[in-house]
């Protein structure tokens, strides 16, 4: 049974962003150079995910952008000001548009991803168990 015991979030992240549908043709380079030519700090690392096609919608990527530095450009600031918004239950979540092309664009969030550790170690047998809610 292999487990992650270590966060893909690089060590030193002051903020990480999230493009929930990019397509599949679209490249870590793409990212990179659309985002960082924004100018709103350092990118570290890009993470891709692949989505397979799943309820007859096609295939394509789940992209998480970590900043080393985050600048303190006005815009930058406003950027960050915006998607770091507290919003009340059922509310959405705050999003920006960044378009990579004269027709088309992300959608860009504030991730919310928190990375849990599970351990390796098995303790022993668990017995089946039911819990109403």
């Amino acid at each position: 049974m292999s487990a992650s015991t270590h966060s893909p979030v690089p060590t030193g992240t002051v903020m990480s962003l999230m493009i929930p549908w990019a397509q599949s043709w679209q490249t870590e380079a793409d990212v990179k150079a659309t985002l960082g030519g924004l100018g709103w700090g350092t990118i570290s690392q890009v993470d891709m995910k692949d989505v397979g096609g799943r309820d007859g919608k096609p295939a394509h990527y789940k992209v998480f952008i970590h900043f080393s530095e985050w600048s303190s450009s006005e815009t930058a600031e406003k950027v960050r000001g915006h998607l770091e918004k507290v919003v009340g239950e059922g509310e959405k979540q705050p999003e920006l548009k960044v378009w990579y092309s004269e027709r088309n664009f992300w959608k860009v969030r504030a991730s919310k991803w928190v990375f849990k550790a599970r351990s390796d170690k098995v303790s022993g047998v668990v017995a089946a168990s039911v819990e109403f809610c």
